[in-house]
Protein backbone atom coordinates (compact mmCIF):
# COMPACT_ATOMS: atom_id res chain seq x y z
CA UNK A 1 0.00 0.00 0.00
CA UNK A 2 1.27 3.51 -1.31
CA UNK A 3 2.70 5.53 2.11
CA UNK A 4 0.20 8.62 1.61
CA UNK A 5 1.13 10.47 4.34
CA UNK A 6 4.48 10.56 3.93
CA UNK A 7 3.83 11.43 0.39
CA UNK A 8 2.38 14.81 1.29
CA UNK A 9 4.37 15.44 3.52
CA UNK A 10 7.35 15.84 0.85
CA UNK A 11 4.69 17.06 -1.34
CA UNK A 12 4.01 20.32 1.81
CA UNK A 13 8.08 21.08 2.00
CA UNK A 14 7.70 21.85 -2.25
CA UNK A 15 5.14 23.91 -1.90
CA UNK A 16 7.38 26.21 0.83
CA UNK A 17 10.37 25.32 -1.01
CA UNK A 18 8.16 27.20 -3.77
CA UNK A 19 6.98 29.85 -1.82
CA UNK A 20 10.91 30.85 -0.85
CA UNK A 21 11.75 31.10 -4.62
CA UNK A 22 8.35 33.32 -5.33
CA UNK A 23 10.63 36.11 -3.21
CA UNK A 24 12.94 36.37 -6.58
CA UNK A 25 10.31 37.52 -8.77
CA UNK A 26 9.68 40.30 -6.08
CA UNK A 27 12.98 41.47 -5.53
CA UNK A 28 13.07 42.12 -9.45
CA UNK A 29 9.26 43.97 -9.09
CA UNK A 30 11.04 46.36 -6.57
CA UNK A 31 14.00 46.37 -8.32
CA UNK A 32 11.98 47.74 -11.44
CA UNK A 33 9.12 49.47 -9.48
CA UNK A 34 6.66 47.42 -10.90
CA UNK A 35 2.90 48.16 -9.44
CA UNK A 36 1.67 47.45 -6.07
CA UNK A 37 -1.09 45.11 -7.69
CA UNK A 38 1.37 42.91 -9.35
CA UNK A 39 4.08 43.03 -6.34
CA UNK A 40 0.80 41.75 -3.81
CA UNK A 41 0.16 38.99 -6.44
CA UNK A 42 3.86 37.94 -5.34
CA UNK A 43 3.38 38.10 -1.80
CA UNK A 44 -0.16 36.31 -1.80
CA UNK A 45 1.54 33.72 -3.34
CA UNK A 46 4.17 33.29 -0.87
CA UNK A 47 1.39 33.43 2.34
CA UNK A 48 -0.33 30.87 0.38
CA UNK A 49 2.27 28.93 -0.09
CA UNK A 50 4.15 28.62 3.24
CA UNK A 51 0.61 28.28 4.65
CA UNK A 52 -0.27 25.21 2.58
CA UNK A 53 3.24 23.85 2.59
CA UNK A 54 2.90 24.15 6.84
CA UNK A 55 -0.52 22.43 6.82
CA UNK A 56 1.04 19.56 4.82
CA UNK A 57 3.95 18.99 6.40
CA UNK A 58 3.99 20.51 9.67
CA UNK A 59 3.96 16.52 11.51
CA UNK A 60 6.50 14.16 9.88
CA UNK A 61 4.45 10.97 9.83
CA UNK A 62 6.29 7.98 11.57
CA UNK A 63 5.76 5.49 8.69
CA UNK A 64 9.05 6.53 6.23
CA UNK A 65 8.48 3.89 3.76
CA UNK A 66 9.58 5.68 0.32
CA UNK A 67 9.98 2.94 -2.82
CA UNK A 68 9.51 3.15 -6.58
CA UNK A 69 5.54 3.57 -6.06
CA UNK A 70 6.16 6.75 -3.84
CA UNK A 71 8.56 7.76 -5.49
CA UNK A 72 6.80 8.24 -9.38
CA UNK A 73 3.12 9.21 -7.81
CA UNK A 74 4.99 12.17 -5.64
CA UNK A 75 6.67 13.14 -9.00
CA UNK A 76 3.77 13.46 -11.01
CA UNK A 77 1.57 14.73 -7.97
CA UNK A 78 4.06 17.43 -7.39
CA UNK A 79 3.82 18.39 -11.39
CA UNK A 80 0.35 18.76 -10.87
CA UNK A 81 0.24 20.92 -7.88
CA UNK A 82 3.33 22.93 -8.21
CA UNK A 83 1.77 24.68 -11.63
CA UNK A 84 -1.82 26.10 -9.49
CA UNK A 85 0.51 28.02 -6.68
CA UNK A 86 2.83 28.85 -9.82
CA UNK A 87 -0.36 30.85 -11.87
CA UNK A 88 -1.19 32.64 -8.22
CA UNK A 89 0.71 35.41 -9.63
CA UNK A 90 -0.50 35.58 -12.74
CA UNK A 91 -4.05 35.25 -11.74
CA UNK A 92 -4.08 37.48 -8.60
CA UNK A 93 -2.43 40.33 -10.66
CA UNK A 94 -4.77 40.77 -13.59
CA UNK A 95 -1.52 39.48 -16.45
CA UNK A 96 -4.45 36.17 -17.46
CA UNK A 97 -7.52 36.41 -16.23
CA UNK A 98 -8.87 33.14 -16.61
CA UNK A 99 -8.24 30.07 -14.13
CA UNK A 100 -7.46 27.43 -16.38
CA UNK A 101 -4.70 29.93 -18.88
CA UNK A 102 -2.86 30.68 -15.55
CA UNK A 103 -3.18 27.29 -15.04
CA UNK A 104 -1.60 26.10 -18.77
CA UNK A 105 0.66 29.12 -18.44
CA UNK A 106 2.13 27.54 -15.34
CA UNK A 107 2.57 24.51 -16.99
CA UNK A 108 4.28 25.32 -19.83
CA UNK A 109 6.67 27.21 -17.72
CA UNK A 110 7.66 24.37 -15.19
CA UNK A 111 7.79 21.65 -17.42
CA UNK A 112 9.92 23.53 -20.26
CA UNK A 113 7.67 23.66 -22.97
CA UNK A 114 7.48 27.31 -23.92
CA UNK A 115 3.94 27.38 -25.08
CA UNK A 116 1.94 30.26 -24.26
CA UNK A 117 -1.69 31.96 -24.00
CA UNK A 118 0.61 35.44 -24.43
CA UNK A 119 1.89 34.85 -27.39
CA UNK A 120 0.91 38.28 -28.80
CA UNK A 121 1.09 40.16 -25.31
CA UNK A 122 3.75 38.84 -23.34
CA UNK A 123 6.12 41.97 -24.00
CA UNK A 124 3.71 44.11 -21.98
CA UNK A 125 4.01 41.99 -18.75
CA UNK A 126 5.74 43.88 -15.96
CA UNK A 127 9.22 42.86 -15.51
CA UNK A 128 8.20 40.71 -12.18
CA UNK A 129 6.11 38.21 -14.24
CA UNK A 130 8.45 38.30 -17.47
CA UNK A 131 11.02 36.83 -15.08
CA UNK A 132 8.62 34.72 -13.54
CA UNK A 133 7.62 32.95 -16.81
CA UNK A 134 11.25 32.36 -17.15
CA UNK A 135 12.25 31.48 -13.70
CA UNK A 136 10.11 28.59 -13.66
CA UNK A 137 11.36 27.10 -16.96
CA UNK A 138 15.13 27.42 -14.71
CA UNK A 139 13.17 25.57 -12.22
CA UNK A 140 11.82 23.00 -13.94
CA UNK A 141 14.70 22.04 -16.19
CA UNK A 142 16.59 20.55 -13.35
CA UNK A 143 13.80 19.10 -11.79
CA UNK A 144 12.03 20.18 -8.53
CA UNK A 145 12.45 17.43 -6.72
CA UNK A 146 15.67 16.80 -7.05
CA UNK A 147 16.64 20.22 -5.17
CA UNK A 148 13.87 19.46 -2.54
CA UNK A 149 15.45 15.88 -1.73
CA UNK A 150 18.78 17.49 -0.96
CA UNK A 151 17.46 20.03 2.03
CA UNK A 152 15.47 17.16 3.93
CA UNK A 153 17.38 15.90 6.52
CA UNK A 154 17.90 12.01 6.33
CA UNK A 155 16.31 11.33 2.90
CA UNK A 156 19.11 9.24 2.23
CA UNK A 157 18.54 6.60 -0.40
CA UNK A 158 15.03 7.16 -1.00
CA UNK A 159 16.42 9.83 -3.05
CA UNK A 160 17.13 7.38 -5.77
CA UNK A 161 13.12 6.49 -6.35
CA UNK A 162 12.29 10.32 -7.19
CA UNK A 163 15.76 10.92 -9.35
CA UNK A 164 14.29 7.78 -11.34
CA UNK A 165 10.50 8.85 -11.80
CA UNK A 166 11.98 12.91 -12.51
CA UNK A 167 15.46 12.76 -14.02
CA UNK A 168 14.70 12.33 -18.21
CA UNK A 169 16.05 9.75 -20.62
CA UNK A 170 16.17 5.46 -20.26
CA UNK A 171 19.57 5.71 -18.84
CA UNK A 172 20.58 6.47 -14.60
CA UNK A 173 23.52 4.84 -13.64
CA UNK A 174 25.91 7.54 -13.93
CA UNK A 175 24.46 9.67 -10.96
CA UNK A 176 22.96 7.13 -8.94
CA UNK A 177 25.79 5.71 -7.67
CA UNK A 178 26.93 9.30 -6.10
CA UNK A 179 23.07 11.08 -5.71
CA UNK A 180 24.52 13.44 -2.77
CA UNK A 181 27.45 14.56 -4.28
CA UNK A 182 26.86 14.74 -7.94
CA UNK A 183 23.63 16.58 -7.54
CA UNK A 184 25.19 19.43 -5.72
CA UNK A 185 28.01 19.71 -8.75
CA UNK A 186 25.10 19.17 -11.80
CA UNK A 187 23.63 22.40 -9.83
CA UNK A 188 26.02 24.59 -9.96
CA UNK A 189 27.21 23.99 -13.61
CA UNK A 190 23.64 24.24 -14.64
CA UNK A 191 23.53 28.19 -12.89
CA UNK A 192 27.10 28.65 -14.10
CA UNK A 193 26.40 27.89 -17.53
CA UNK A 194 23.22 29.97 -17.43
CA UNK A 195 24.84 33.19 -15.97
CA UNK A 196 27.87 33.18 -18.35
CA UNK A 197 24.78 32.82 -21.00
CA UNK A 198 23.59 35.73 -20.33
CA UNK A 199 26.89 37.42 -20.16
CA UNK A 200 27.72 36.81 -23.35
CA UNK A 201 24.35 37.80 -24.88
CA UNK A 202 24.78 40.98 -22.68
CA UNK A 203 27.90 41.60 -24.58
CA UNK A 204 26.08 41.20 -27.82
CA UNK A 205 23.92 44.40 -26.88
CA UNK A 206 21.19 42.84 -25.35
CA UNK A 207 19.78 44.33 -22.39
CA UNK A 208 21.13 42.68 -19.03
CA UNK A 209 17.30 42.02 -17.88
CA UNK A 210 16.61 40.48 -21.55
CA UNK A 211 19.60 38.45 -21.66
CA UNK A 212 19.18 36.92 -18.56
CA UNK A 213 15.61 35.80 -19.77
CA UNK A 214 17.22 34.19 -22.78
CA UNK A 215 19.47 32.45 -21.25
CA UNK A 216 16.96 31.02 -18.58
CA UNK A 217 14.79 30.21 -21.63
CA UNK A 218 17.84 28.35 -23.32
CA UNK A 219 19.22 26.41 -20.14
CA UNK A 220 16.20 25.03 -19.67
CA UNK A 221 15.41 24.25 -22.99
CA UNK A 222 12.20 25.67 -22.63
CA UNK A 223 12.31 28.87 -24.96
CA UNK A 224 9.50 31.41 -23.21
CA UNK A 225 9.56 34.26 -26.04
CA UNK A 226 9.82 37.60 -24.64
CA UNK A 227 9.06 39.48 -27.96
CA UNK A 228 6.33 37.85 -30.72
CA UNK A 229 8.99 37.71 -33.55
CA UNK A 230 11.23 35.46 -30.74
CA UNK A 231 14.91 35.90 -31.83
CA UNK A 232 14.35 37.15 -34.98
CA UNK A 233 12.89 40.66 -33.00
CA UNK A 234 17.41 41.66 -31.99
CA UNK A 235 18.12 40.82 -35.84
CA UNK A 236 21.70 40.26 -34.44
CA UNK A 237 24.15 37.68 -36.56
CA UNK A 238 26.29 37.70 -33.24
CA UNK A 239 23.04 36.39 -31.00
CA UNK A 240 21.68 33.67 -33.06
CA UNK A 241 25.08 32.40 -33.58
CA UNK A 242 25.42 32.19 -29.80
CA UNK A 243 22.15 30.81 -29.16
CA UNK A 244 22.37 28.03 -31.99
CA UNK A 245 25.89 26.78 -29.83
CA UNK A 246 24.29 27.33 -26.59
CA UNK A 247 20.70 25.37 -27.71
CA UNK A 248 22.88 22.56 -29.06
CA UNK A 249 25.02 22.30 -26.20
CA UNK A 250 22.14 22.42 -23.25
CA UNK A 251 20.53 19.48 -25.57
CA UNK A 252 23.42 17.03 -24.22
CA UNK A 253 23.05 15.06 -20.71
CA UNK A 254 24.77 16.81 -17.77
CA UNK A 255 26.40 13.77 -17.00
CA UNK A 256 28.72 14.72 -19.50
CA UNK A 257 29.18 18.12 -17.90
CA UNK A 258 29.27 16.27 -14.51
CA UNK A 259 32.04 14.32 -15.95
CA UNK A 260 34.05 16.84 -17.86
CA UNK A 261 33.88 18.44 -14.09
CA UNK A 262 35.59 15.93 -12.87
CA UNK A 263 38.24 15.32 -15.14
CA UNK A 264 36.49 12.30 -17.35
CA UNK A 265 36.66 14.28 -21.03
CA UNK A 266 37.34 10.69 -22.62
CA UNK A 267 34.32 9.00 -21.65
CA UNK A 268 32.62 11.73 -22.56
CA UNK A 269 33.73 11.17 -26.30
CA UNK A 270 33.54 7.58 -25.79
CA UNK A 271 29.57 7.91 -25.39
CA UNK A 272 27.45 6.58 -28.24
CA UNK A 273 24.50 8.51 -27.45
CA UNK A 274 26.67 11.73 -28.05
CA UNK A 275 27.61 10.79 -31.45
CA UNK A 276 24.08 9.71 -32.76
CA UNK A 277 23.43 13.08 -31.41
CA UNK A 278 25.78 14.87 -32.67
CA UNK A 279 25.45 12.90 -36.07
CA UNK A 280 21.66 14.00 -36.41
CA UNK A 281 22.23 17.54 -35.60
CA UNK A 282 25.03 17.85 -38.39
CA UNK A 283 23.02 15.43 -41.53
CA UNK A 284 19.77 17.37 -40.63
CA UNK A 285 21.80 20.81 -40.55
CA UNK A 286 23.35 19.58 -44.00
CA UNK A 287 20.09 18.56 -45.84
CA UNK A 288 17.76 21.68 -44.61
CA UNK A 289 21.07 23.77 -45.83
CA UNK A 290 20.57 22.45 -49.29
CA UNK A 291 17.22 22.54 -49.70
CA UNK A 292 16.80 26.48 -48.48
CA UNK A 293 19.68 27.27 -50.46
CA UNK A 294 17.71 28.04 -53.79
CA UNK A 295 15.49 30.10 -51.50
CA UNK A 296 18.40 31.90 -49.82
CA UNK A 297 20.81 32.06 -52.72
CA UNK A 298 23.43 32.33 -49.90
CA UNK A 299 25.32 29.92 -48.39
CA UNK A 300 26.22 31.64 -45.28
CA UNK A 301 23.01 32.46 -44.43
CA UNK A 302 21.39 28.91 -45.74
CA UNK A 303 23.42 27.35 -43.16
CA UNK A 304 23.35 30.10 -40.11
CA UNK A 305 19.48 29.51 -40.54
CA UNK A 306 19.37 25.94 -41.00
CA UNK A 307 21.91 25.38 -38.18
CA UNK A 308 19.47 28.28 -35.62
CA UNK A 309 16.47 25.51 -36.70
CA UNK A 310 17.78 22.54 -36.07
CA UNK A 311 19.55 23.08 -32.77
CA UNK A 312 16.56 24.99 -31.97
CA UNK A 313 14.10 21.68 -32.62
CA UNK A 314 16.68 19.30 -31.45
CA UNK A 315 16.76 20.95 -27.66
CA UNK A 316 13.39 21.20 -27.65
CA UNK A 317 14.14 24.95 -27.09
CA UNK A 318 12.06 26.29 -30.31
CA UNK A 319 13.31 29.80 -30.63
CA UNK A 320 13.19 31.25 -33.86
CA UNK A 321 15.44 33.75 -35.60
CA UNK A 322 13.20 33.45 -39.14
CA UNK A 323 9.91 32.73 -40.54
CA UNK A 324 9.39 29.17 -42.34
CA UNK A 325 6.85 30.49 -44.95
CA UNK A 326 8.97 30.03 -47.99
CA UNK A 327 10.87 26.93 -46.73
CA UNK A 328 10.30 24.12 -48.43
CA UNK A 329 8.40 21.08 -47.01
CA UNK A 330 10.84 18.92 -47.18
CA UNK A 331 12.80 21.06 -44.24
CA UNK A 332 9.55 20.86 -42.44
CA UNK A 333 9.86 17.24 -42.23
CA UNK A 334 13.25 17.12 -41.24
CA UNK A 335 12.35 19.40 -38.21
CA UNK A 336 9.20 16.92 -37.71
CA UNK A 337 11.33 14.56 -37.15
CA UNK A 338 13.47 16.42 -34.90
CA UNK A 339 10.65 17.24 -32.48
CA UNK A 340 10.07 13.62 -32.02
CA UNK A 341 13.48 12.63 -31.38
CA UNK A 342 14.37 16.12 -29.30
CA UNK A 343 18.00 15.60 -27.30
CA UNK A 344 19.55 13.14 -25.08
CA UNK A 345 19.07 11.65 -21.85
CA UNK A 346 19.56 13.37 -18.79
CA UNK A 347 19.26 16.55 -20.81
CA UNK A 348 17.10 19.47 -20.31
CA UNK A 349 15.49 18.76 -23.39
CA UNK A 350 12.14 16.54 -24.31
CA UNK A 351 11.40 14.69 -27.33
CA UNK A 352 11.48 10.91 -27.14
CA UNK A 353 15.48 11.43 -26.56
CA UNK A 354 18.06 9.98 -28.68
CA UNK A 355 19.18 6.91 -26.91
CA UNK A 356 16.06 5.48 -27.21
CA UNK A 357 15.74 6.22 -31.31
CA UNK A 358 19.05 5.44 -31.48
CA UNK A 359 18.27 1.41 -29.74
CA UNK A 360 14.98 1.47 -31.93
CA UNK A 361 16.79 1.62 -34.80
CA UNK A 362 19.47 -0.72 -34.12
CA UNK A 363 16.63 -2.93 -33.46
CA UNK A 364 15.37 -2.76 -36.42
CA UNK A 365 18.60 -3.70 -38.28
CA UNK A 366 19.29 -6.62 -36.20
CA UNK A 367 15.84 -8.15 -36.68
CA UNK A 368 16.50 -7.87 -40.77
CA UNK A 369 19.68 -9.13 -39.72
CA UNK A 370 18.01 -12.18 -38.08
CA UNK A 371 15.41 -12.62 -40.94
CA UNK A 372 17.94 -13.27 -42.85
CA UNK A 373 20.38 -15.82 -40.87
CA UNK A 374 17.60 -17.05 -38.24
CA UNK A 375 20.92 -18.88 -36.53
CA UNK A 376 22.87 -16.09 -35.69
CA UNK A 377 22.87 -14.96 -32.29
CA UNK A 378 22.86 -11.02 -32.90
CA UNK A 379 23.09 -9.10 -29.62
CA UNK A 380 22.38 -5.07 -29.21
CA UNK A 381 25.35 -3.16 -27.88
CA UNK A 382 25.14 0.56 -26.53
CA UNK A 383 28.59 2.05 -25.74
CA UNK A 384 30.48 -1.47 -26.04
CA UNK A 385 28.10 -3.13 -23.44
CA UNK A 386 25.11 -5.72 -24.45
CA UNK A 387 21.76 -4.85 -24.08
CA UNK A 388 19.70 -7.24 -22.04
CA UNK A 389 16.20 -7.77 -23.01
CA UNK A 390 14.02 -5.82 -20.60
CA UNK A 391 15.95 -2.81 -21.18
CA UNK A 392 14.63 -3.49 -24.70
CA UNK A 393 11.13 -4.16 -24.13
CA UNK A 394 11.16 -0.59 -22.06
CA UNK A 395 12.48 1.20 -24.78
CA UNK A 396 9.92 -0.60 -27.42
CA UNK A 397 6.95 -0.41 -24.86
CA UNK A 398 7.89 3.27 -24.28
CA UNK A 399 7.61 4.35 -27.69
CA UNK A 400 4.50 2.75 -28.18
CA UNK A 401 2.95 4.60 -25.12
CA UNK A 402 4.12 7.36 -26.45
CA UNK A 403 2.70 6.99 -29.59
CA UNK A 404 -0.55 5.96 -28.16
CA UNK A 405 -0.76 8.92 -26.02
CA UNK A 406 0.01 11.26 -29.09
CA UNK A 407 -2.70 9.76 -31.15
CA UNK A 408 -5.56 10.05 -28.11
CA UNK A 409 -4.55 13.43 -27.16
CA UNK A 410 -4.59 14.37 -31.22
CA UNK A 411 -8.02 12.67 -31.35
CA UNK A 412 -9.57 14.62 -28.54
CA UNK A 413 -8.10 17.96 -29.45
CA UNK A 414 -8.82 17.82 -33.18
CA UNK A 415 -12.31 18.30 -32.29
CA UNK A 416 -11.73 21.69 -30.74
CA UNK A 417 -9.57 22.72 -33.97
CA UNK A 418 -10.29 23.02 -37.46
CA UNK A 419 -7.58 22.05 -39.12
CA UNK A 420 -5.68 18.93 -38.36
CA UNK A 421 -2.16 20.56 -39.30
CA UNK A 422 -2.73 23.08 -36.32
CA UNK A 423 -4.13 19.97 -33.78
CA UNK A 424 -0.64 18.04 -34.98
CA UNK A 425 1.48 20.66 -34.30
CA UNK A 426 -0.61 21.69 -30.90
CA UNK A 427 -0.23 18.10 -29.73
CA UNK A 428 3.35 17.00 -30.76
CA UNK A 429 4.28 20.43 -29.76
CA UNK A 430 2.91 19.79 -25.54
CA UNK A 431 4.23 16.21 -25.52
CA UNK A 432 7.59 16.82 -26.94
CA UNK A 433 7.76 20.06 -24.56
CA UNK A 434 8.49 22.34 -27.18
CA UNK A 435 6.08 25.38 -27.66
CA UNK A 436 3.82 26.29 -30.56
CA UNK A 437 6.01 28.66 -32.14
CA UNK A 438 8.02 27.07 -35.17
CA UNK A 439 4.47 26.65 -36.46
CA UNK A 440 5.87 23.79 -39.00
CA UNK A 441 2.69 22.36 -40.28
CA UNK A 442 0.69 25.12 -41.06
CA UNK A 443 -1.18 28.13 -40.21
CA UNK A 444 -0.77 29.69 -37.03
CA UNK A 445 -2.58 30.56 -34.26
CA UNK A 446 -2.56 31.13 -30.19
CA UNK A 447 -3.16 28.74 -27.07
CA UNK A 448 -5.90 31.16 -26.35
CA UNK A 449 -8.37 30.24 -28.70
CA UNK A 450 -8.75 26.72 -27.33
CA UNK A 451 -11.31 25.75 -25.32
CA UNK A 452 -10.65 25.00 -21.57
CA UNK A 453 -11.04 21.25 -21.93
CA UNK A 454 -8.22 21.42 -24.75
CA UNK A 455 -5.96 23.50 -22.78
CA UNK A 456 -6.34 21.15 -19.64
CA UNK A 457 -5.86 17.83 -21.52
CA UNK A 458 -2.19 19.81 -23.36
CA UNK A 459 -1.84 20.78 -19.84
CA UNK A 460 -1.45 17.02 -18.70
CA UNK A 461 0.28 15.79 -21.69
CA UNK A 462 3.01 18.70 -21.08
CA UNK A 463 3.33 17.20 -17.80
CA UNK A 464 3.43 13.39 -19.13
CA UNK A 465 6.55 14.82 -21.66
CA UNK A 466 8.23 16.01 -19.30
CA UNK A 467 7.68 12.87 -16.50
CA UNK A 468 7.94 10.71 -19.70
CA UNK A 469 4.48 9.48 -19.33
CA UNK A 470 4.67 6.77 -16.58
CA UNK A 471 4.18 8.51 -13.26
CA UNK A 472 1.00 10.70 -14.45
CA UNK A 473 -0.62 7.15 -15.38
CA UNK A 474 0.38 5.66 -12.23
CA UNK A 475 -0.82 9.01 -10.71
CA UNK A 476 -4.50 8.96 -12.94
CA UNK A 477 -4.69 4.94 -11.95
CA UNK A 478 -7.88 4.18 -9.52
CA UNK A 479 -5.83 1.21 -8.08
CA UNK A 480 -2.63 3.77 -6.84
CA UNK A 481 -5.29 5.43 -4.19
CA UNK A 482 -6.74 1.95 -3.21
CA UNK A 483 -6.49 1.14 0.77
Amino acid sequence: MMNRSYVFYILGKLIKVLGVLLIVPVLVGLLYRNSVTVLTSFVAAILICELAGWLMSRKEPDNKEFYAHEGLVLAALAWFVLPLFGAIPFLMSGAISNPIDAYFESVSGFTTTGASVLSSTMHALPESLLFWRSFTLLIGGMGMLVFIIHIIPNFGAKSVYIMRAELPGPVFGKVESRVSSSIKILYFIYLSMTLILALLIYLGGVPFFESLLLSMGAAATGGFNIHPDSIGFYNSTYLEILLSVAMFIFGMSFDFFYLIFVGKLKQVLKSEELKWYVSIVIISTALITINIFPVYGNLTGALKDAFFSVSSISSTTAYTNVKFDAWPPSSYIILLFLMFVGGMSGSTASGLKVVRVSVFIKSIRQEIRRMISPQRVLPITYDNKQLETPILRSINFYLASYMGVFFVVLLLVSFDTQSFSWAFNAVISSLSNIGVSLDLLGPGGEYAALSGFSKILLSITMIMGRLEIYPVLILLSRSTWKR
